[in-house]
């Protein structure tokens, strides 16, 4: 549990830090791990898990936390990291739907080097991924601590989709992932375990100190959902899914529509966490009836199947109708019908005037009004059901008011100013309290508090469930002006989505302030899975969450050691849903992981010449191979509207062939370039043996004798205009030689293997591991 030292004058100094000699000098001890700081002369602080390490004294040796008394408790020495022999490697992809003109919406995007709708384009993408694939490093980076005590590998996920078509919840949630995870991961210093099968001995001893990722992910998710409501962006939302994989414990949590596939290569793939299914999504909803707006909750179930507040959708229709004027519409028997469905009070169904209504009469003469037009027995032009539900409507509305108003004009007239504001939005909350926006919080609530007795005074059992509306209003619009003190003004853009419906498993997301109460509730669903085998995860939301099982499996069977490549696939197929054609993207990632095996032999065959230019030494702390051979298939490009970069390396252009189009000035897009690439590789993967022949050793040859073929008609690298066998070869390389994208994709390869589709300052790379 610890290691004594003693320092002599003859002892040599080298590859000891100061804080060992310091210790070793006064024949102190060392805890385990790094991330140490002296608390008092005989204790020692981990400062994220609040665990110490007695130096001195009588509790020498001993870790120690603090009790609920102030005492101490002796605590299981820390975890030892183990490194698991896993390979993992992670990609997303994203397909965004080209945003054409109207009079194109049925056409392809036409390719032009400066399409002006690119940048709208790229505004168009509704995901924000993050992928952490070495959390010890990005620690120490971006937060300045070290996670010594983790398992290896130690990498985290995230995906989130933003929802009302807004992307703003999302990226928030992207950007705070990190922040919240990696000090959570370090409070924790005694190990981690998940998984249902029988926790190892070396954690066993340690019980209730070891932490647990699910609750953990949990919490977190729980946590964004909170701050995300209470913040600027709480009117959006987004749907969530995450996964850390922490040595063989892998824990994935969701929420929203989002799930985790688990896909094997000689397996039924895994759900490790469902989408909420459709029975969710109706006990949610209740007895809500499409475009009928709920008299208790204010909530509107539209005929598109998505969630508002009746208030919102009010108000936007409202000011839709302002702008048709003269529309023949609105004196239909249809119209008038529906906007009593629809109507978010009784106020609203009688279509009284603002200020009113002066008396009892002026109630009556409105509902004479409508009940001419909407009366089941003179509707010719629209459902009886419906006809029948809105007459039933404006008698209630006519009952409730007209009582309201006998009983004191005054809390009927208040109730309806309060009641024809949006209490979500920052001018309706204003309009509701009768402040300014930017008011003090004891203005604040003086002004509630008085909004509340005039509307207490009556006391109507007719209209107790629209003076209960007016309450709420009164209370939401105060918290509304308290979170523009806290948290900025809501941005103009995030107002306009209350107008936005949310249906489906949308509604157990994240965020959707003005929902939650009626229908949107955060539901974090969590699972775990002992890794240690050929696995793919596909964690998806959104679009991608609703592809099949099948979908996903036939894509990982196919690329297996390519996760860019397949998430780049799940995420076109995702767009191409009949149900999803109005979606402006879809977003996936992909996680491989297997066994890390040894090479079979380390050296050179005899009769290979390239044997001298191998390194003799391997470097410390690399698992794998010293040095690898490789061919690759190099495709430059550019972003649109700018030139190719210099590469003093690149293939001279050639009179035919792709060359030509670039000769002419044609300079190919990341996305044209990665469509061909992708291209080459699944017919790569796709060969079949020709002749009969089934041994895998010459269907591997096959496929080399293709790739290499590939390389002399498309590289774009002087290595392909290399002779035969050697086009595209890129001889012996050794890591640090290049940049760390190719060099990580390289070294990660068995013999024979393809790499994914690899970016590069070059361009985009295809390789194949040779030997």
């Amino acid at each position: 549990v610890a290691v004594r030292q003693r320092w002599s004058p003859g002892q040599g100094c080298a590859g000891i830090c100061k804080r060992q000699i310091t210790a070793a000098m006064a024949d102190e001890v060392v805890p385990v791990g790094e991330g140490w700081s002296r608390h008092s002369p005989e204790l020692l602080l981990h400062g994220p898990s609040r665990v110490y390490f007695a130096q001195r004294g009588e509790k020498r040796e001993q870790y120690l936390v603090k009790a609920d008394d102030g005492g101490w408790t002796v605590c299981p020495a820390p975890h030892v990291g183990i490194e698991y022999p896993l390979e993992v490697r992670a990609a997303t992809a994203s397909a965004v739907r080209p945003a054409a003109p109207p009079s194109q919406q049925h056409e392809p995007a036409a390719a032009s080097p400066a399409a002006p709708g690119k940048q709208l384009d790229a505004e168009r993408k509704l995901e924000r991924a993050v992928i952490i694939a070495e959390m010890p490093k990005t620690a120490r980076l971006a937060l300045r601590f070290p996670l010594g005590f983790l398992d290896t590998p130690a990498a985290a996920y995230a995906l989130f989709g933003g929802l009302r078509g807004n992307v703003a919840a999302a990226h928030w949630c992207a950007s705070q992932f990190h922040q919240r995870l990696l000090p959570g991961v370090a409070k924790h210093i005694h190990g981690w375990w998940d998984s249902e099968a029988e926790m190892p001995e070396e954690l066993l001893y340690r019980g209730s100190h070891v932490g647990s990722l699910a609750a953990l992910l949990r919490e977190l998710l729980e946590g964004l959902d909170r701050d995300l409501i209470a913040g600027p962006h709480g009117i959006g939302g987004c749907d969530a899914v995450v996964a850390v994989l922490i040595g063989e414990n892998l824990v994935v949590a969701a929420a929203g529509m989002a799930s985790a596939t688990l896909l094997f290569d000689d397996a039924e793939p895994i759900v490790l966490v469902q989408r909420p299914g459709t029975e969710a999504v109706t006990a949610a909803l209740g007895d809500l009836t499409h475009g009928r707006a709920a008299q208790a909750s204010g909530a509107l179930l539209g005929e598109d199947g998505r969630l508002r507040r009746a208030r919102s959708a009010w108000d936007s229709e409202e000011a839709s109708a302002a702008g048709n004027n003269g529309d023949t519409a609105a004196t239909s028997e249809d119209y008038s019908v529906r906007r009593l469905l629809r109507a978010p009070d009784a106020f609203a169904a009688l279509g009284l005037a603002a200020g009113g209504p002066d008396g009892p009469a002026e109630v009556r003469t409105a509902y004479k009004r409508l009940a001419l037009r909407v009366h089941p027995d003179k509707v010719r032009t629209c459902d009886p059901g419906d006809a029948k539900a809105a007459f039933e409507r404006l008698e209630t509305a006519a009952r409730t008011v007209e009582a309201l108003a006998e009983e004191n004009g005054n809390a009927c007239r208040e109730l309806h100013r309060v009641l024809r504001c949006d209490p979500f939005t920052l001018r309706g909350a204003a309009a509701i309290l009768q402040v300014d926006s930017d008011t003090e919080e004891p203005q604040a609530k003086n002004a509630h508090q008085k909004v509340k007795n005039i509307l207490t005074k009556a006391v109507v059992k007719e209209a107790e469930a629209e003076l209960k509306r007016g309450l709420d209003f009164c209370s939401i619009a105060e918290e509304t002006l308290k979170q523009a003190r806290q948290g900025g003004p809501p941005p103009a853009t995030s107002e306009k989505l209350l107008a936005e419906g949310v249906g489906g498993e949308a509604l157990f997301g994240l965020g959707l302030r003005d929902l939650r109460g009626i229908g949107a509730r955060a539901e974090v669903r969590t699972a775990s899975w002992r890794a240690g085998e050929a696995i793919r995860l596909a964690l998806c939301c959104g679009a991608t969450a609703e592809l099949s099982i099948d979908q996903l499996d036939e894509v990982a069977r196919l690329y297996q050691w390519q996760p860019k490549v397949a998430a780049l696939q799940w995420a076109n197929m995702a767009l191409a849903l009949p149900s999803r054609q109005n979606d402006s993207s879809a977003s996936v990632i992909c996680a491989c992981m297997r066994d890390r095996t040894e090479d079979e032999s380390e050296a050179n065959p005899s009769n290979d010449f390239f044997a001298a230019n191998r390194p003799a030494k391997k470097q410390k702390g690399m698992p794998g191979p010293r040095s690898v051979r490789v061919r690759h298939l190099l495709l430059r490009c550019a972003d649109p509207g700018k030139s190719l970069p210099d590469d003093p390396l690149a293939r001279r252009p050639r009179a035919t062939g792709d060359s030509a189009a670039a000769s002419a000035g044609t300079v190919r897009s990341k996305e044209e370039a990665e469509g061909e690439l992708v291209k080459h590789l699944k017919g790569l993967l796709c060969m079949q043996p020709t002749g009969g022949n089934v041994e895998s050793s010459d269907l591997d040859v096959q496929k080399s004798n293709e790739f290499r073929r590939l390389c002399q008609l498309h590289s774009e690298c002087s290595t392909a205009d290399n002779a035969w066998q050697l086009c595209g070869d890129l001889g012996w390389i050794s890591r640090g030689q290049g940049e760390t994208a190719f060099e990580e994709a390289a070294f990660s390869l068995k013999k024979g293997e393809f790499s994914d589709v690899i970016a590069t300052s070059r361009g985009l790379h295809l390789i194949q591991r040779l030997a």
